[in-house]
């Protein structure tokens, strides 16, 4: 049968490769099913193309950040060549930079292949209610928003304040005084103006509604019965689960201190929602030797291992403050035991509740000594060697903290509709962890509160 196609055999002999001609079937083209293939790729080569060409417009975006690796905060994976689209103070759009079109108009930070990720969190500090110590201790290095975990109560308004006549400071949240029975901790240790005394349930239940009236973000409780040879009194579980109740149903989460594993049983069925610092056997602190096996290998003590099950599920979160309580201050003062195995008993705790699936974030207890300000490395890179990720240190100290400081809704991650905080860093976080120390630059609320430019002059 001769062929009708437009091609002739005469072309198809003189092209390079010789191939042969199918019979058209009388339509002038490929026939049969291998054209009905052939025809149905074609589209879908041509859809593709069509949908590739196709941008998002943005429109009303008053800044945006990109050319950078996005880490959202989520847990996601990272966007290559990512972008965060901003209007006034919130985030208007996330995602890959050729998904959009950017207005001639927008403000653009350009990363430079560096990162862009959520404002960090320091979830656990001390003394920070002034904004000018947020500003130049904090947000300055990259830490957007620091949560006081003990403030007396004429201090707590302080926190209101976040702008000064040099700028933006670090967004403030507090938990005012700490929740004790009186002369407990932390009055002995750290002054009574960080007491909030409690006696029976009513007195409990009084002390919380005044503490949300007053503004605080979230409520803190200590169980502390002693340490370095002093003993010290104690709410009991009745108080602590009107304190629990009476927090949750003003939506406030309830964070307790809990060195001693011996009390996370209370906190655990009291209802707590954060769980400060790591809860060790009393006996951790005087004598471990007999807690190793014949390897040097720490074992966690089945009580202990049931507690952290028991934490994971029931959704607490562990805030380890890992800086402070494996520095040389605690560790001199507060341990007997050989300080090398004590830190090596902590960090196996860590882990196996890492392991476990439990949820961590990050605080370095700054205002104790020897714990510094600023971006809180020390903990990250601690955190790491406990066996997290970079990429769930990274959300360790954005989602996690931003949780336990009341403020999930608003902050903690790069997400359309939440508050505009974002850093750029000189580096990949994922690849070294010591790129979180090279910040480019800092926006608070919408605001370029640091950048190369701004740092030179």
């Amino acid at each position: 049968m001769p062929c009708h196609c437009r091609h002739g055999a005469e072309e198809i002999a003189n092209r390079r490769v010789i191939v042969p001609c199918r019979p058209c079937n009388g339509y002038g083209g490929i026939g049969g099913p291998a054209g009905l293939v052939f025809y149905l790729a074609a589209l879908l080569v041509l859809l593709a193309a069509c949908g590739a060409a196709e941008r998002e417009e943005l429109q009303s975006v008053s800044l945006v950040a990109t050319n950078g690796i996005v880490i959202d905060g989520t847990g996601a994976n990272p966007i290559t060549d990512g972008l965060v689209a901003i209007h006034g103070n919130r985030i208007v759009a996330v995602g890959q930079s050729s998904d959009f079109k950017i207005p001639d108009d927008a403000v653009l930070i350009d990363a430079a292949g560096g990162t862009i990720l959520p404002g960090v969190f320091n979830a656990h500090a001390h003394y920070v209610p002034y904004a000018e110590k947020r500003r130049e201790l904090f947000l300055l290095d990259g830490v957007t928003s620091v949560c006081d975990l003990a403030t007396s109560l004429p201090l707590m308004k302080e926190f209101e304040q976040e702008e000064l006549g040099a700028g933006l400071a670090a967004r403030g949240f507090k938990a005012g005084p700490i929740i004790t029975t009186p002369r407990g901790y932390p009055g002995p240790f750290h002054g009574f103006a960080m007491n909030y005394e409690i006696q029976g349930v009513d007195e409990a239940e009084n002390a919380v509604r005044d503490l949300h009236t007053r503004g605080a973000d979230f409520i803190k409780v200590a169980l502390e019965p002693g340490f370095g040879g002093y003993t010290w009194p104690m709410i009991n579980l009745e108080e602590l689960r009107s304190v629990v109740a009476t927090a949750h149903a003003n939506e406030l989460l309830v964070r307790a201190h809990v060195t001693k594993s011996d009390l996370s049983d209370m906190a655990l069925e009291a209802g707590v929602d954060v769980i400060e610092h790591v809860p060790m056997p009393s006996d951790s602190y005087e004598n471990l030797e007999t807690m190793f096996d014949d390897a040097g290998n720490y074992r966690i003590p089945s009580r202990l291992e049931a507690q952290m099950l028991r934490m994971i599920e029931q959704g607490v979160v562990l805030v380890p403050t890992l800086d402070a309580v494996t520095g040389d201050s605690f560790l001199w003062n507060y341990v007997e035991s050989e300080p090398e195995l004590f830190t090596q008993a902590v960090f196996t705790v860590v882990r196996f509740f890492h392991d476990s699936g439990g949820i961590i974030a990050v605080g370095n207890d700054y205002g104790y000594p020897g714990v510094h300000p600023g971006m809180p490395l020390r903990e990250m890179e601690l955190l790491q060697a406990a066996g997290l990720s970079p990429l769930e240190v990274i959300e360790a100290a954005t989602k996690h903290a931003a949780y336990v400081c009341g403020q999930s809704a608003e902050l903690g991650t790069l997400e359309i509709g939440k508050l505009a905080d974002l850093i750029v860093l000189d580096g990949n976080p994922l690849v070294d962890l010591n790129a979180m120390d090279s910040v480019l630059y800092i926006v608070k609320d919408g605001e370029v509160v640091y950048s190369p430019q701004q740092n030179a002059k």
